[in-house]
């Protein structure tokens, strides 16, 4: 087995060194695997493109779009990636990290979009916003990792409004899902998250698109129907409301 830069394997890379981090965009063609290795500080990556296979000793984790991985330094692994290859954010440090998690989350995943503009077009505060979003990303991960552990029920709660974010399922639909009471599922929703159920569908629906429309070159009408709004106006309106911008404003500044 042997030690291995994150950007082993690349078809490319960005990095900066910046305080007490590496700071890194990887991106890896299709179909690659790397044989076991391990990484000589603690890592953590974001995937905001594409899907890997992060296979370990004793478990494996399929990463999609939006999966954030905490790795402690030494920690051996293998990687596959998908058909379309993968892009990837990765906060390298000494600091130790806690044990091995793997979870999706918007907001890390929004963070590490700016960090990808940060390093793809530099310019005098690069270095500055670089080392802002690095502690925001870390901050934000230390903070998901603080809380009480997630009851299994609620992971699947969430897991269906992140997958199903075009036709959101019904309150009672996703109780039925998951095997509890509708009032019961509200409860303990709101106090894990903070949000309603409803609240929280509608912005993994608003996060979602924002990535498309800051990462890809489709219309925005298309985002728009994929993301389930009924029209280009209304996804204007709702995308202005929680983002302070409309969309082709988003898109201009992340180009």
């Amino acid at each position: 087995m042997s030690v291995a830069a994150v950007e082993l394997g690349t078809v490319s890379a960005r990095r900066q060194r910046i305080g007490a981090f590496e700071i890194s965009e990887v991106v890896f063609g299709p179909d690659v695997r790397l044989s076991w290795h391990h990484h000589p500080r603690s890592c953590l990556a974001i995937v905001i493109g594409g899907a890997i296979r992060k296979v370990f000793p004793r478990t494996e984790e399929d990463a999609i779009d939006g999966t954030v991985i905490e790795m402690p330094a030494q920690e051996r692994h293998e990687d596959l990636f998908g058909r379309e290859g993968a892009r990837i954010v990765v906060i390298e440090s000494e600091e130790r990290s806690g044990a091995l998690r793997s979870f999706r989350d918007w907001k890390a995943t929004m963070l590490a979009h700016d960090v990808s503009r940060e390093l793809e077009h530099p310019d005098a505060y690069t270095q500055l916003s670089l080392e802002g979003l690095a502690l925001e990303l870390t901050a934000t991960v230390a903070r998901l990792r603080d809380r009480p552990r997630l009851e299994p029920r609620l992971a699947l709660a969430d897991a269906m409004l992140a997958d199903q974010i075009a036709h959101p399922p019904s309150l009672s639909e996703i109780a039925h899902e998951v095997g509890v009471h509708p009032s019961y599922l509200a409860r303990m929703f709101r106090a894990h998250y903070g949000e309603s159920v409803g609240e929280r569908g509608r912005r993994l629906r608003l996060a979602w698109a924002a990535q498309r429309v800051a990462r890809s070159v489709e219309p925005l009408a298309e985002i728009a129907a994929r993301a389930g709004f009924a029209d280009q106006s209304h996804f204007t309106r709702e995308f202005k409301r929680h983002f302070g911008i409309t969309p082709g404003h988003y898109r201009s500044a992340h180009r």
